[in-house]
């Protein structure tokens, strides 16, 4: 599902049998490291969106906001669930730029399309299955975090996305063309053209 101009949809899994567990993994472009330096190159950065029930796009203009603010980068999960944000951030984040991504998020959560929610905000290593939070943060966040590679990472040829149709047989027109006769390159063989064409 098409979610954002922003945002490419990178997999979607879906509820378990228990109708529960629902999550996204977006990418999207990143100039900036999670402690607000620029990177050297542009990068790729993959995050999640664990849902409560069916997606809840106001999540998603909320991560619009992040990325206009230039405050995505620590993100690794985000979750909605009754008036609460929680944010999976990385453990990178240095506590320089702690204060600000916090007052940052806290200020996106307030916003939030017709509500106001509150930001909790947990370092990626300490989400568990114990960590204070909703249920279902509780027992899917873990899981999403470690089977899943989130965060800032290089981008390279081979995340092309057709990069299976770049065999010769499969590109458009690479069929062998007939090799020009000698001395025949870049000249018009004007004895082909009509007649009654006149120069």
């Amino acid at each position: 599902m098409i979610y954002s101009r922003l945002l490419y949809t990178e997999y979607e899994n879906p509820h378990d049998e228990d109708g529960e567990g629902a999550y996204t993994i977006f990418s999207t472009q990143q100039a900036k490291d999670v402690n607000s330096m620029p990177l050297s190159a542009v990068c790729i950065q993959k995050f999640a969106v664990l849902w409560e029930g069916r997606p809840d796009t106001r999540v998603i203009d909320l991560i619009e906001e992040g990325i206009i603010k230039g405050v995505l980068a620590p993100v690794k999960l985000l979750h909605a669930s009754e008036g609460t944000l929680f944010i999976a951030y990385d453990s990178m984040l240095d506590d320089s730029h702690y204060e600000k991504f916090v007052n940052a998020w806290a200020d996106i959560a307030s916003g939030a399309l017709h509500d106001c929610w509150t930001a909790m905000f947990i370092v990626d290593l300490d989400v568990t299955n114990r960590v204070e939070s909703c249920r279902l943060f509780r027992n899917y966040a873990p899981g999403i975090l470690e089977k899943k590679v989130l965060g800032i990472i290089d981008f390279t040829s081979d995340m092309f996305l057709f990069w299976d149709e770049w065999d010769p047989e499969n590109i458009s027109g690479s069929e062998p063309q007939e090799e020009p006769q000698e001395g025949s390159e870049g000249r018009y063989d004007f004895d082909s053209f009509d007649d009654d064409i006149k120069f």
